[in-house]
């Protein structure tokens, strides 16, 4: 890309530019390049040249385009390696006639667009900032490159029939009519009838089982029956939103009872208000997260594919379907579709139950038995196989079950008694008390924290978990922190969290580079700062049996922590490390 992209000597001398010949865009095209520009801050102007290019034919251009006078842009040929498909990306090109632009010049953005698995065009766009772009801008400029490339390609496709056909002045052309089949239609294949009716007996047996259903719990533990009959999963998740806040009321779920599948629950994943699959652009949404294990040797990293569905009734999303499989390989395209049609079906039942607030069975004796299509992922449990009979009801600031079921909740005498005797039940594990931690600074006004441990035999300080504010996403998958690839020596002098540790107090960081260092440059680490909106931090070591086993870091935020708010994070973390030092002594 850089060598075909290298710069050279341009005239930039003022004077007339050759005109161009600009193609009327269809409205399919202009209307999506409208739309980018109002979508994506910064972005002034942008245009659409053909592949293969076809002289100084441009076929749209919206807005200011100084590089559309650059006939090297206008003529490229862009390998199918040299730039992701409908993914743009930015340049430092030469502008003409510079002296009109005020400060910093502008960056060229850039785009392969791919339509049909060939390349159809090239987006070019003009940002007149420097700034890193927020993921938002970023999600709607990759959809705004995937709705031109399908445009612009079905666009080329009319266009190379028609130029096929003669044609004279003044003369309409025709398209021809498809000739008829002449030869009979080829049989179907057997074992494909076969697969569609298995798919239609799975769809109408998860309908059926739907129709005396009145509580999510009993629909959840169908779905999770039906998902593991329909594709091999190690995590299978529900969250339904609340009607009147903007939080997740209740949240579902189920794992293998295997210790890695596990992890995969104590990480949690985006399935709240904010994830993209919220936002119903599609009718799912895939991608790949890394979460991290605990082995012998320390820890390690594992991809985990991830495939989401938003749930709609009545034109509204109203919560979550989440599916997590080890490995980086996508959900096959069959398994996807029939989930996405079980899903559907059961979409309506859940939006009832939502409304309701029927999240669980009303006594133990309503609860129906779900049928077993195959082996679920995990015994019988809905949070991990060690409890089967876990509380379902769950809320960001951990409140009880029986108030997180708003905004119709039913007596206290209807609730589970799970959901009661969850709160008195055996010891904690320590991934459940470090969570908690987490969970404490949220309700008490501290979204962004994240929590590092000490590994002695190894002389560093890596990355444990994350808080679920969208801060804290953007810093973790920056830096990796839950994904084990977040590691400072502990000796490090210019680190604040080792110093910290050493020093067993509590260490208040104005910058960012002060906790990333030496993982970051100082403009590697101020650019995240922008990212995060803040590079204030506070760090408060954990000490257990007189041992420092890690830290809390608070933040990163824009305003530093009160010295208040210092103390009673101070006494949760004492209270943490209290259970965490019971905890290891029964443990041996």
């Amino acid at each position: 890309m850089a060598a075909l992209l290298k710069p050279t000597p341009i005239d930039l001398r003022r004077g007339e530019p050759t005109p161009l010949n600009v193609v009327p865009m269809t409205p399919p095209v202009e209307a999506t390049l409208r739309i980018l520009l109002n979508s994506v801050p910064y972005l002034i102007g942008a245009a659409v040249v053909r592949q293969p290019a076809v002289g100084d034919a441009v076929a749209a251009t919206v807005g200011r385009m100084p590089w559309l006078f650059d006939r090297r842009l206008l003529t490229l040929q862009l390998p199918d390696d040299s730039l992701p498909a409908n993914r743009a990306v930015t340049l430092d090109w030469p502008v003409p006639y510079q002296a009109e632009w005020v400060g910093v010049p502008p960056r060229l953005l850039i785009s392969r667009l791919v339509a049909m698995d060939k390349t159809v065009g090239v987006l070019l766009g003009t940002l007149i900032t420097r700034e890193p772009m927020q993921i938002q801008a970023r999600e709607a400029l990759d959809l705004s490159c995937e709705l031109i490339a399908a445009a612009v390609g079905s666009e080329s496709v009319l266009t190379g029939l028609a130029s096929s056909a003669p044609q004279r002045p003044g003369e309409l052309i025709v398209l021809p009519e498809p000739a008829a089949e002449v030869e009979a239609e080829t049989p179907p294949d057997p074992a494909e009838v076969d697969q569609a009716e298995r798919d239609r007996a799975i769809v109408e047996q998860v309908a059926k089982a739907l129709d005396e259903l009145t509580d999510a719990r009993s629909i959840g533990r169908i779905l999770r029956d039906a998902m593991n009959v329909i594709t091999t999963i190690d995590s299978f998740s529900i969250s339904l939103f609340n009607q009147n806040r903007q939080e997740v009321a209740y949240r579902y779920k189920v794992v293998g009872s295997d210790p890695e599948s596990a992890a995969i629950g104590r990480q949690p994943v985006d399935d709240g208000l904010s994830a993209y699959a919220a936002r119903r652009d599609r009718r799912w949404h895939a991608y790949v997260r890394q979460i991290a294990l605990k082995t012998t040797d320390g820890l390690t990293s594992r991809a985990v594919s991830v495939l989401q569905f938003p749930l709609v009734a009545a034109d509204e999303v109203f919560g979550i379907a989440t599916l997590q499989a080890f490995g980086d390989k996508e959900f096959p395209d069959r398994e996807t579709r029939l989930a996405a049609r079980v899903l559907d079906i059961s979409s309506d039942r859940l939006a009832a139950v939502r409304r309701a607030g029927q999240f669980q069975p009303s006594s133990p004796s309503a609860a129906p038995s779900s049928h077993r299509g195959g082996s679920a992922p995990s015994g019988q449990g809905d949070f991990a196989p060690s409890d089967p009979h876990a509380a379902q009801v769950t809320a960001p600031s951990d409140a009880p079950a029986a108030q997180a079921t708003a905004p119709s909740d039913p007596p206290a005498a209807a609730v589970a008694p799970a959901a009661v005797a969850s709160t008195a039940g055996p010891m904690q594990t320590t991934d459940e008390v470090l969570s908690g931690l987490l969970r404490a600074c949220e309700s008490i006004g501290l979204p962004t924290t994240f929590m590092v441990g000490i590994d002695p035999g190894a002389g560093v300080i890596r990355g444990e978990l994350v808080s679920g504010s969208e801060s804290a996403r953007e810093l973790d998958y920056a830096l990796g922190i839950s994904g084990g690839r977040f590691s400072v020596p502990a000796t490090d002098r210019y680190n604040a969290i080792a110093r910290a540790c050493r020093e067993r107090r509590v260490i208040l960081s104005p910058m960012l580079h002060e906790i990333v260092h030496p993982l970051r440059t100082s403009s590697a680490a101020a650019a995240l700062e922008q990212i995060v909106g803040g590079g204030k931090s506070t760090v408060v070591p954990i000490v257990v049996s007189n041992d420092v086993v890690g830290a809390l870091v608070i933040g990163p935020s824009a305003d530093e922590v009160p010295f208040i708010m210092i103390e009673r994070v101070r006494g949760i973390v004492d209270a943490a490390a209290a259970k965490l030092a019971a905890i290891w002594k029964a443990n041996g």
